[in-house]
């Protein structure tokens, strides 16, 4: 972290501690794409912007179409992330999902509320 501290000052320590987590995973990165499904799982709700500079919106799509289980939730906007950045559809849905492990696929909400 301190290495990445020097070279990026505002974030470089934040983004190497963040990678901790990989450490942990049961089986070993293999470089490559592949397809993932996660059979027998509840319901996975996938959530995905349009215009995310991060991660961009077929990343999403296609992650939501391989897991055999899911539904996608789309905000139609700007920025990383959907959930508490002022949708109030695409908080209720989160809202839902959480409390409750249900979701609607299909749903697609607009910036702001």
């Amino acid at each position: 972290a301190a290495k990445w501290a020097t070279q990026a000052p505002a974030f470089g320590a934040y983004l190497a501690w963040g990678n901790v987590a990989c450490s942990y995973w049961k089986s070993p990165a293999s470089g490559l794409p592949h397809t993932i499904s996660a059979p027998g799982s509840l319901l996975i709700l996938v959530a995905g912007t349009t215009n995310d500079p991060a991660t961009p919106y077929p990343w999403a799509q296609g992650l939501a179409a391989q897991l055999s289980n899911a539904v996608l939730l789309t905000l139609d906007g700007d920025g990383h992330t959907a959930y508490m950045q002022g949708s109030a559809c695409i908080d209720a849905a989160v809202d839902r999902y959480f409390l409750t492990g249900q979701a609607d696929a299909g749903v697609t909400c607009a910036d702001g509320p």
